[in-house]
């Protein structure tokens, strides 16, 4: 799913490190899905951890049941003589997963979803907020908010894979990150009207060391729709056959005229071109002659004297003409149009999301001593032996630094490994050229979605990526973000070039336009599964106290274990 709600922990100096990882599978991690529970995880050990019970009961989860004296009546930092003491949580990385994971605690506590009530009959919604627990969140990351693969990522809204399918959840995943959309809007809007007003918010910094109120695009969320071109036959056909089965999820599958329609300027292949069909013009045309398509399949098309690619290698049979003719006769669609696509402003939605979970720890509908701290500090390297953790008084952690997992000793050792496999890789930020008064992008058009990707941060600057580099490893992780212009490396300048001119392939306005920036990170890819690459979430046994929660992995689910190779890292 979009959003990743990544692990929990708490962390002692004199805990005995367990050798072992323990994760549910995908369906007891997710629920059942429309198409029934996906397969388990390869080389996971199936675990169902803890869930709280249903929070409509009398009786609710309580967040601080394993605090034991922590939850004794003491003076918080914030708050007076006789206050509860705050349940205290370490989110280590400040991403997509960490700082949806501070949201959602603090979005809790706000609720009193987690409230232990004053008597067993008695709900949290009874309770006063004076004497209800406070939460406080400390957010780790050696670069601040989006500083790492987070902030480089385009943010692709949108369910489907590169074949016109659902992907698993992912209907449910786009309707909950856009409610987490919906609050940045809300507290960016509030901040900047002056409606509300954040004390302290210095630490709060994308990847290139920016302040937080230097925004790239028009707005969080650029609400023009997405689209996906075929590339070629195959995928084209793939999107005509899958779309209409998968219509829950806003996609239509349209035609090359259509295509041209949504996306002036765009290039058709010309396979694709010649084969779409519209929905009222299929019976007009005249039945096709499958033997004659695989003699012309067998004529010498490339100079060569041997027959074009993918001829049968024997003569014909009838199994050939009607395989042959089923393919000729398949309807074929020059794209996948979602008008309900949104392409996200990583940094900023970040940066703003966090901000909605400062105001909701100031704000009165948490109780008094609630708190959100942004930590911009060196990484944090061991979960049993870094002070900050050890002393911090934490009554939780939460893993959720993506690949730079590795550079932690609990969770990086060959007996206790998360199954991660990291791929590198490079973005482009374009812009006019200068002197131009108008961009080559209008601003009505919709992102585009395969590989490369176009994510428009708005009408004169677009998001080109994503190169795919495997073996990267944890020190490249932690360099990620903004490459500079004048200290560019050659890897940088090839990648650059590479999307510029792949890209302009489907959409050759593009070269019209020069490259601003170029970023990089790092994404930590969990295994594959036929339900696609889900994000690993779970507990870790025995890092300290009773259990500890742990989560990695940039689970995409793009890939539904028969996709076409065609993934974009949306």
């Amino acid at each position: 799913a979009p959003v990743r709600v990544e692990a929990m922990a708490t962390a002692a100096a004199s805990a005995t490190v367990a050798r072992t990882v323990t994760f549910a599978s995908p369906s007891e991690r997710l629920g059942a899905s429309r198409d029934g529970p996906a397969p388990r995880s390869p080389a996971v050990v199936p675990r169902r951890p803890p869930v709280s019970p249903p929070l409509d009961g009398a009786r609710r989860w309580v967040l601080g049941a394993r605090g034991g004296s922590r939850a004794a009546a003491t003076a918080s930092d914030d708050g007076a003589p006789g206050d509860p003491e705050p349940f205290k949580i370490a989110i280590i990385g400040a991403g997509f997963a960490g700082v949806a994971v501070a949201y959602h605690l603090m979005l809790r506590c706000a609720e009193g979803l987690d409230d232990s009530p004053a008597v067993p009959t008695a709900t949290a919604d009874e309770l006063p907020t004076s004497r209800r627990r406070p939460v406080e969140v400390h957010l780790f990351d050696e670069k601040g908010i989006a500083g790492g693969a987070s902030g480089v990522a385009a943010g692709l809204l949108h369910p489907y894979t590169p074949r016109g399918k659902i992907i698993w959840r992912g209907v449910e995943g786009v309707a909950a990150t856009l409610a987490l959309v919906a609050a940045a809007e809300d507290a960016e809007r509030r901040l900047d009207s002056g409606a509300a007003v954040l004390d302290d918010d210095d630490d709060v910094r994308d990847g290139g060391g920016t302040n937080a109120h230097v925004r790239r695009g028009e707005s969080i969320a650029w609400r023009r729709g997405t689209v996906r071109p075929a590339k070629n036959l195959k995928q084209a056909r793939d999107l005509a056959k899958f779309a209409p089965l998968n219509a829950v999820g806003g996609g239509v599958a349209v035609d090359a005229a259509s295509l041209r329609a949504i996306l002036p300027g765009v290039v058709v292949p010309d396979e694709v071109d010649g084969c779409t069909l519209s929905d009222g013009d299929t019976d007009e045309h005249e039945p096709v002659d499958a033997k004659e398509i695989i003699i012309a399949s067998r004529v010498d098309t490339d100079g060569t004297g041997t027959s074009g690619k993918g001829a049968p290698r024997r003569g014909t049979n009838a199994r050939e003409r009607r395989a042959a003719a089923k393919r000729a006769s398949s309807p074929a669609a020059a794209a996948l149009h979602i008008p309900g696509g949104v392409v996200l402003d990583s940094g900023r939605y970040l940066r703003a999301l966090w901000n909605a979970t400062e105001l909701l720890a100031s704000s009165d509908r948490t109780p008094r001593g609630s708190r959100a701290r942004i930590r911009v500090e060196r990484a944090v390297q061991s979960l049993t032996a870094d002070e900050r953790v050890i002393s911090g008084g934490f009554d939780a952690c939460v893993v959720a630094c993506g690949a730079a997992v590795g550079s932690i000793a609990e969770l990086s050792d060959t007996s206790c490994s998360l199954p991660l496999s990291n791929q590198g890789g490079h973005v482009v930020e374009l812009v006019p050229k200068p002197g131009s008064c108008a961009s080559p992008w209008d601003e009505q058009s919709p992102g585009i979605l395969g590989s490369p990707y176009v994510a428009p941060l708005g009408a004169r600057r677009l998001l080109v990526g994503a190169t795919k580099e495997y073996g990267a490893g944890v020190s490249d992780a932690r360099r990620a973000g903004l490459v500079h212009g004048w200290g560019m490396d050659a890897a940088a300048k090839k990648a650059a070039h590479a999307l510029v001119a792949d890209a302009s392939v489907t959409y050759p306005p593009l070269k019209g336009m020069d490259v601003d920036a170029v970023r990089y990170g790092v994404r930590a890819n969990p295994p594959r599964t036929p339900a696609g690459s889900l994000p690993l979430v779970g507990r870790i046994e025995g890092i300290g106290g009773d259990g500890d929660w742990d989560g990695d992995g940039d689970g995409d689910g793009d890939g539904d274990g028969d996709g076409d190779g065609d993934g974009d890292g949306d």
